[in-house]
């Protein structure tokens, strides 16, 4: 059996050059262009539902957030502990280590300048919350403590925060009654 040889001249290997670079401009055209329609699908239509998604859950964050507070403190202001709240305070040993980090924590909330009674005690949960993050060396006195009361440290914290709200509100300049006092 004899091979057969297929020759292609110059001015075809040109044609052939010219065709496969034109097919590949248009399939590059294409593809910028589906890649520009989808941009434009995500810009004009996803992303502004995303922004409402992103709206409603903080909504239902904050909800849930407060259902899960009511199940310790009484819902009302100021937010005070209930009997549950009350057994994890003495179970889970928070008070006797806000008491220890009593200067470190109270500076710290100071240091946030709270103006009114609604800041101040967000800056109390707040840093009482972020307490591990400042405080590693209580970390494991933490865990200890959640286990004995058979709740999660950030249950244990949030007691701890009303708790210690109540002890130094009248140091940051506030009053347990008067919520909506201005700080001179």
């Amino acid at each position: 059996m004899q091979d057969q040889i297929i020759q292609i001249g110059q001015p075809e290997a040109v044609i052939a050059v010219v065709v496969f670079l034109v097919g590949l401009g248009v399939s590059w055209g294409n593809i910028t262009t589906k890649i520009g329609n989808i941009s434009s699908t995500l810009k004009d239509k996803i992303e502004p539902d995303l922004k409402d998604v992103r709206e409603k859950f903080s909504s239902v964050k904050d909800r849930v957030e407060t259902l899960w507070q009511d199940k310790f403190a009484i819902a009302r202001s100021p937010r005070q502990l209930n009997e549950r709240g009350m057994d994890i305070l003495e179970g889970s040993d928070i008070k006797s280590i806000l008491e220890r980090m009593r200067a470190k924590l109270l500076a710290a909330i100071m240091a946030k300048d709270p103006k009114n009674a609604y800041d101040a005690e967000q800056a109390v949960l707040g840093v009482v919350a972020e307490m591990p993050q400042h405080c590693p060396e209580i970390i494991d006195e933490l865990k200890n403590g959640a286990f004995k009361a058979g709740q999660n440290i950030d249950t244990v914290l949030l007691v701890g925060g009303i708790y210690f709200r109540d002890q130094v509100f009248h140091e940051l300049g506030f009053s347990l009654t008067d919520l909506d006092k201005t700080k001179n």
